[in-house]
């Protein structure tokens, strides 16, 4: 649905927007993600027409938006949410009716099925002036879906939202969507929105998109260290591979050594990437199939999510995601001695200088 080529805007001293090439399929999810400052917000403008680049071509619906003289047709197929929600002073039914009516559209049936929809039908004569930041999150969605675009830009939709409000509306999003078959591109710094909610991710730094691909794909093998780092993998360690069995690898972390799988061959310097999630804490040592285990001291831990995350010491620093239960069942403390493993399977190795 939409192919995106050589597509550059650079603003002198702040940001160099280049991006190769990108395509987009028709009927899905599809988010970037990526620090703040990256160009994603501009990316999304270029995208809505607001913002002209210097070169490059977006092709939409076999045209070139850029090169559109009827700009108007093309932005009524589109709907655009910021991460702000603008609404003007007036009642629910007023603002989300608000494009149909420039449309010349009369009939509202499509109004009512959006309040339904996001579960706001109770506020449909409320002004927006009395509404909470949650509830006019969700009128600015209700009003972006009443005209029913075939392409919807979301520019950090949820940023100011609530953690528990925020997971019930991605998950409602993301059904309404579906059931529409709505074409999303979606922007956000957050991991875990774009986990949830999209088909397809993009990374994008320094204007650039560095890996594309499916959103577990990228979370769990990233290219770089610089991705690892935006993607949550918290250990990070510098080795080599000084043996090679299959596609098991032998890397030398200081003076401990690490099995993994990987199609490295000896020799090579690389960057081991551990998932806190994918390290089992044990008071004991583990006589599962994990092929690494290491004794440890316990430096830290602290509130992480719903859990906890422990920094640990096993000759190597190591960081590890832990339930509640756990810390309390285990009575893991600062200082104490525990047991650290992890498969094989479970890292990631990345080539790096030597």
């Amino acid at each position: 649905m939409i192919e995106i080529e050589n597509l550059k805007l650079d603003f002198p001293g702040r940001l160099n927007l280049f991006i190769e090439k990108l395509s987009i399929k028709k009927g899905g999810i599809f988010a970037i993600i990526g620090p703040n400052g990256a160009g994603k917000s501009t990316f999304l403008n270029i995208i809505a027409l607001f913002q002209k680049p210097d070169k490059g071509t977006i092709e939409i619906w076999g045209k070139n938006i850029l090169n559109l003289k009827d700009k108007l047709t093309f932005r009524r197929k589109i709907s655009l949410v910021f991460s702000q929600p603008y609404l003007f002073s007036g009642s629910v039914y007023n603002n989300i009716s608000l494009p149909l009516r420039l449309r010349g559209m009369r009939d509202t049936r499509a109004v009512d099925e959006m309040l339904g929809l996001f579960r706001i039908g109770h506020l449909k004569e409320s002004k927006t002036d009395a509404l909470s930041q949650g509830e006019m999150h969700r009128v600015a969605l209700a009003r972006a879906f009443v005209s029913r675009p075939q392409l919807l830009l979301l520019d950090e939709p949820f940023l100011s939202l609530d953690p528990s409000y925020k997971e019930e509306l991605i998950v409602q999003l993301g059904h309404i969507i579906h059931t529409q078959e709505t074409t999303v591109i979606f922007v956000t710094q957050d991991q875990l929105e774009a986990l949830s909610l999209s088909d397809n991710l993009a990374v994008m730094m320094d204007g650039k998109i560095l890996q594309q691909g499916r959103p577990q794909g990228i979370f769990s093998k990233p290219d770089s260290k610089e991705i690892a780092d935006f993607v949550g993998v918290e250990t990070i360690l510098e080795g080599d591979i000084f043996k090679k069995e299959d596609n098991l690898c032998f890397v030398k972390v200081g003076e401990k050594i690490i099995e993994a799988v990987s199609e490295y061959d000896a020799g090579n310097s690389v960057f081991v990437c551990i998932r806190p999630e994918d390290v089992v804490i044990s008071r004991y040592a583990d006589i599962s199939s994990a092929r690494n285990h290491f004794k440890g001291q316990i430096s830290d831990i602290e509130p992480w999510g719903l859990g906890y995350k422990l920094r640990l010491g096993c000759g190597f620093s190591l960081i590890a995601s832990v339930t509640k239960q756990s810390v309390e069942n285990l009575n893991l403390k600062p200082g104490e001695e525990i047991f650290a493993s992890f498969k094989a399977t479970a890292i990631h190795l990345i080539r790096r200088e030597s």
